[in-house]
């Protein structure tokens, strides 16, 4: 019994090697004789390049793209280096992958500085990097890499057809990073950090000086100085009450008929009489000074 079952086993064992040789066998068979795979074998440099691009224009950028790869060596140096080139950054541009794509078409203009696509290819990397701009609330590296690349591209091509589409994304990624801004500064409002959302606050209005939420930026600055100085240390508040007096003194010349006016009136007295009382209080100081010293 027991030299039966050992033949049974032995005889499974063949089976199950003889079925993975099939097997594999069977997948050699099939690579072998993918056309793709073929395609890639083929020594034709001339014979590969035209099926890359027929891979390109039917869509299938991922089959086009190994080709590419593998011709941008072969024809380093060459004349057609500049097309295998790029097609290859299109393939990239097209698979999403744009800020892979971004790098190849500025290393495009970097390696073929005279070529007729140039300026194309210096839209091309701008575009990536204002794809590859998230939203607004994330870093914001891509969106000020695409804001500089599209000036340098209008100003290297001022009398470009592409000019009007630059300006437009231009405005909506600035557009981005004033929101930015005016979110950050609000949230430090919000957390009631006072001395940062001032800065803060200020530092919005600076760089967007046209912002549509400016007449209630300067009420919040105001405010800020006014919380801040009520919380600070005596040596703090006569600057932060006169920053907060400065402030509403700005809404009120900027916007004679804001809805803030009314409750920055109300601070700016309190200021005015918190500054009366510590200057009370340094001439009373004075005095004893004064007084001490005559003694």
């Amino acid at each position: 019994m027991k030299s039966l079952s050992l033949q049974a086993m032995l005889k499974n064992q063949r089976s199950r090697l003889f079925l993975l040789f099939i097997g594999l066998l069977g997948m050699w068979l099939t690579q072998s004789c993918d056309p793709y795979n073929k395609i890639l074998k083929s020594p034709d440099l001339n014979y590969k390049f035209e099926m890359a691009k027929k891979f390109y224009y039917e869509g299938t950028y991922y089959k086009a793209q190994p080709l590419l790869e593998e011709l941008i060596s072969a024809y380093r140096g060459s004349e057609r280096a500049e097309e295998v080139y790029y097609f290859y950054a299109y393939c990239d541009y097209h698979m999403k992958d744009y800020l892979v794509a971004s790098f190849h078409f500025k290393n495009y203009t970097t390696n073929f500085p005279t070529s007729g696509k140039a300026e194309e290819m210096d839209f091309m990397y701008a575009y990536c990097l204002y794809l590859e701009s998230p939203r607004f609330a994330l870093d914001q590296t891509s969106t000020l890499k695409a804001l500089e690349a599209f000036q340098i591209y209008i100003n290297k091509y001022p009398n470009s057809p592409r000019i009007i589409e630059s300006n437009r994304m231009m405005d909506f990624l600035r557009a981005k990073l004033e929101r930015k801004s005016y979110e950050s500064a609000m949230l430090f409002y919000q957390m009631e950090d006072y001395r940062a959302s001032a800065t803060m606050l200020r530092r919005t209005i600076s760089e967007y000086p046209d912002i549509n939420e400016r007449e209630q930026l300067v009420y919040l600055i105001g405010k800020s100085y006014y919380l801040l100085a009520e919380n600070s240390i005596r040596d703090k508040q006569v600057e932060r009450y006169e920053a907060c007096i400065k402030a509403f003194l700005e809404l009120k010349e900027d916007f004679p008929d804001s809805r803030y006016l009314k409750e920055g009136d109300g601070m700016v007295e309190k200021s005015k009489k918190a500054l009366q009382q510590l200057t009370a209080e340094d001439q009373e100081k004075v005095k004893i000074s004064q007084s001490i010293a005559k003694n």
